[in-house]
């Protein structure tokens, strides 16, 4: 990860990154060397006894550590030990995108336990698949059946599409994906899986839920998610809470390119290519990296407008490494500063990072 923070450093927000972190070393230790004591947890993740004692108590009512047998001491008490809950707890993700949907079922300690591509066209194609959505969460099912999971592992269910959605789980709208429109997802997933626990979101917004409590967004009280290779369709929190915005729509649609507030093609050097197909066209090497000047050129102005109304405190941005990494960052982070002079200090310009 490659992060560039402007502004003077926040207790608050720091001390909470700090503290994710440790989460994730404690969890991680143990899945690896099966347990752990208080002091070794500790020194593992920079944190003191107390905030591990506070991350072990955190983790065993998520259900995924216990207090196990304790480990014999040269002198005084013997030691207490943590270790992972015995039995695969399990989380389905299924990412449902225009032409395939992307599955994985991973345990709470973040072993990927199976994945699967489901192909749309092969589903659309079939005369009797009138109901894509349903025949979608089939496969899913089916994908659930045939792995190594033991029944009743599974926990929750997580879905997320390209559109607006409603509280309940309905699709109020996709434009990338049609026939989810007006579809109730969560009742139909619940209904197909068996399984009660499931959440229907915006693939973007899901993206930065992900960042707010695992990622780069630990601890920051706003900010800004969006990628630099396709629709800007970006997802934000305010106050330390996903914002949906009064209809749920905030981020959708992809407005900025519809209203022909930036432009949907890049030129250098004579040679015009799409914007949104920049990035991948940088990554895959068919442009070069004078390219990613240009590119930053516009992504800078797209998210000082984003950033006007807003005033986050960091910027996420999803990409590559060659388009997001630590030079291409400093560089978007100077343009935006230059774009916002009102706000370009360091003090008031808001933190631009690559996402995790």
């Amino acid at each position: 990860m490659e992060s560039l923070s402007t502004g003077d450093p926040q207790v608050k927000p720091l001390a909470q990154r700090l503290y994710g972190a440790a989460l994730g070393a404690i969890m991680k230790h143990l899945s690896d060397h099966g347990s752990g004591t208080i002091s070794e947890l500790a020194e593992i993740s920079g944190v003191s006894r107390p905030t591990a004692q506070r991350a072990l108590a955190e983790l065993a009512q998520l259900g995924l550590v216990e207090e196990s047998a304790q480990r014999p001491a040269t002198s005084g008490r013997p030691a207490r030990a943590w270790a992972p809950v015995v039995g695969t707890r399990t989380v389905l993700v299924a990412d449902i995108q225009p032409a395939r949907t992307r599955v994985q079922l991973s345990c709470l300690t973040g072993r990927v336990v199976a994945e699967h591509t489901i192909d749309h066209a092969a589903l659309r194609a079939d005369p009797t698949a009138a109901d894509l959505p349903r025949r979608i969460l089939e496969q899913v099912q089916a994908l659930r059946a045939g792995s190594e999971l033991a029944t009743g592992s599974l926990v929750e269910a997580v879905i997320g599409v390209s559109g607006v959605v409603s509280s309940d789980g309905a699709v109020l709208l996709s434009s990338r994906v049609p026939e989810l429109t007006g579809i109730p997802l969560a009742a139909l997933a619940r209904e197909v899986l068996g399984l009660e626990a499931v959440l229907v979101e915006n693939d973007m917004n899901l993206r930065a839920v992900g960042e707010l409590h695992s990622g780069v967004g630990q601890g920051a009280s706003s900010f800004i998610y969006l990628t630099n290779h396709e629709f800007h369709r970006p997802a934000m929190v305010l106050d330390g809470a996903l914002w949906h915005g009064a209809h749920r729509a905030a981020g959708e649609r992809d407005i900025l390119a519809r209203t022909g507030l930036i432009s949907l093609s890049l030129t250098h050097d004579g040679r015009e290519v799409p914007y949104f197909a920049a990035a991948g066209l940088i990554e895959s090497g068919q442009l070069g990296p004078e390219w990613i000047d240009v590119l930053n050129a516009q992504l800078a102005a797209v998210i000082a407008v984003l950033c006007y109304p807003l005033d986050p405190e960091l910027v996420i941005v999803d990409g590559g490494p060659r388009t997001t990494g630590a030079e291409a960052i400093t560089d978007l982070q100077s343009r935006l500063r230059a774009l916002t002079p009102g706000l370009g200090s360091p003090a008031w310009s808001p933190g631009v990072t690559r996402r995790t």
